[in-house]
């Protein structure tokens, strides 16, 4: 592939830079290019660090940046709440504080005695590290010691071992050269701050994101800091605004979306298309089953897998996911995935390699630490598991008792000082649940895919079908003060508009918005269904598809 002008300029910049790259512009192309470019003027004891906001994600980065068979050296690729436990939190927060009494075991404040939650009553979301008192601290530092790391607090308690501690600093010094954030408009403010201490470690920092993309304002999560770093004359700024996936009337329309000022590129068709239907979400879906083989038709679209249903909440994937009668693949999240022990990792990672062909076992091996790192006696026993492991689900009955104990091998052998019985309890109850235990699978070439927007992030699909386009739903809102339903409270229009606007450009060739004239809330009770206001958001219907059926 030959990089375009504009991802040229950013391949050649060896320096701190900020990219604020759209959707379809080749940002993992430009970010993985670089990297094989880093890795060839490292020594061995030396890496990158290449932070990504979802597991899948980072294993993509990495396979893509080590396609050629680099040598990773010591690089690190994964999440920041991973590199915070494995790179800062783990090895350095004993120098401060001591050694744990226990093993260390990751868990949330809820989990806690009603006693101990008392005490972390001060603790919210967004606290600082500047806020937080020494009273605060001896708190985070007393379950420390007893063997606990609060998910909640990672952050901020990343953030004071790395200021507090000279020999995390001299070690990341020694260590990384490169850090590599993506998706930067969704960073809390203790991961800037990491990321720019790291920066001040003389370590090259690029950070690459779109402004329009930032939809997890609800978590903590915030543009502004993506924003501050394309005004900070330390860094070269650049942009990718050149998208290369979508056809241009879905470029078009999304453009226009979030700026009716916008210039719009030529074009002899409108493939952005709006459909009412009679009825609520199962005749949404009735009308799906219809008409699906006339739409792949249509669309020139080889496999149904490259068709998705995307829809606001997960009341509405539930419906559809119950109602169609068209092979089908809901994505949902389940609590073993976004658990954050190590041998829960492990787990999740063990179950993409038995369900997922493009998974290989060496992702498993590396979640904790790198290949290398192991002794010969040890990759004995992990190729032994992995022949174990194979056998096991070869079988037309798959012995539930018998993979649990051989994932426990393998995770003995990877990280055998973090053990977790949480771990454990949350792989039990995944492989005991037939939905959950599925999500693992990639849809096959006949399924259509069901997921939120939120997890459509990052994907592609040649035919998007854009649900939940409702009133009251999307843009979210609340009646006003009294249960004044002319003045309603939104709940974050910007962060919905850009929700809305991920959604269409996940869409290659066509996307399909659909509302009906009923819909189903969050009790389960059918109320009438009006358009969202996205829909004739200044105009924009004139951007559509002009006939009023779909053929």
């Amino acid at each position: 592939m030959k990089p375009t002008d504009q991802q040229t300029l950013i391949l050649e910049h060896d320096g701190n830079a900020v990219v604020i790259a759209a959707p379809g512009s080749g940002k993992t192309y430009v970010i993985s290019e670089k990297i094989k470019h880093n890795l060839k003027s490292l020594f061995e004891h030396q890496g990158i660090i290449a932070i990504s906001y979802t597991n899948k994600a980072s294993i993509e980065l990495k396979s893509r940046s080590l396609s050629n068979g680099e040598n990773p050296m010591s690089s690190f690729f994964g999440t920041i709440d991973k590199f915070n436990l494995s790179e800062i939190i783990i090895p350095f927060a004993k120098h401060i504080f001591g050694i744990p009494k226990k093993d260390i075991k990751i868990s949330k404040i809820q989990s806690l005695p009603n006693e101990e939650i008392d005490t972390l009553s001060w603790f919210y979301r967004n606290i600082t590290l500047q806020e937080i008192t020494d009273d605060q601290i001896s708190i985070i530092k007393d379950h420390f010691l007893n063997g606990v790391i609060l998910i909640e607090t990672i952050g901020v308690f990343a953030n004071y071992v790395f200021t507090n501690s000279v020999a995390c600093q001299n070690y990341i010094r020694a260590r990384y050269k490169y850090i590599y954030i993506d998706e930067y408009q969704d960073s809390g403010y203790e991961q800037h701050e990491i990321f720019l201490k790291i920066k001040f470690l003389n370590i090259k920092a690029v950070a690459v994101g779109d402004l329009n993309q930032s939809i997890y304002a609800f978590s903590g999560k915030d543009a502004k800091y993506l924003e501050e770093l394309t005004k900070d004359d330390s860094f070269k700024y650049f942009k990718l605004d050149k998208n290369h996936r979508c056809h241009p009337s879905i470029i078009n329309y999304s453009n226009y979306l979030l700026n009716p000022k916008t210039e719009l590129i030529p074009t002899d068709q409108n493939l952005i298309f709006f459909r009412r239907i009679e009825g609520n979400e199962k005749d949404i879906a009735a009308w799906v089953d219809k008409n699906i083989e006339q739409l792949q038709k249509d669309f020139v679209i080889e496999k149904r897998n490259q068709i998705a249903i995307l829809t606001r909440t997960t009341r509405t994937g539930e419906i559809l996911n119950q109602t169609l009668k068209v092979p089908h693949k809901l994505s949902i999240s389940n609590d073993l995935d976004i658990n954050l022990n190590v041998w829960s990792a492990i787990f999740s990672n063990l179950l993409y390699f038995i369900f997922d062909n493009d998974f290989k076992f060496i992702d498993v091996i590396e979640v904790f630490t790198t290949y290398d790192k192991f002794n010969t006696a040890d990759l004995k026993k992990l190729t032994d598991s992995k022949k174990i492991i194979e056998t096991i689900v070869s079988r037309d009955q798959l012995d539930i008792d018998l993979l649990i104990t051989e994932f426990i091998v393998v995770a003995q052998i990877i990280a055998p000082n973090s053990k977790s019985t949480e771990s454990i309890a949350l792989l039990e109850a995944v492989i005991n649940n037939p939905s959950e235990l599925k999500s693992y699978e990639p849809a096959s070439d006949n399924e259509i895919t069901i997921l939120t927007l939120h997890k459509s992030k990052g994907l592609e699909f040649d035919l998007v079908l854009h649900l939940d386009m409702y009133e009251w739903i999307f843009p979210n809102k609340q009646p006003g003060k009294n249960n004044d339903f002319k003045n309603p409270i939104y709940g974050d229009w910007t962060q919905d508009l850009n929700l809305h606007y991920v959604g269409i450009t996940r869409a290659k060739k066509a996307c399909i918005l659909l509302s009906s004239t009923k819909r189903t809330n969050h009790e389960e009770k059918t109320k009438n269904g009006a358009d969202s206001e996205f829909i004739w958001l200044n105009n924009i219907e004139n951007l559509r598809y002009k006939k009023k059926d779909i053929k």
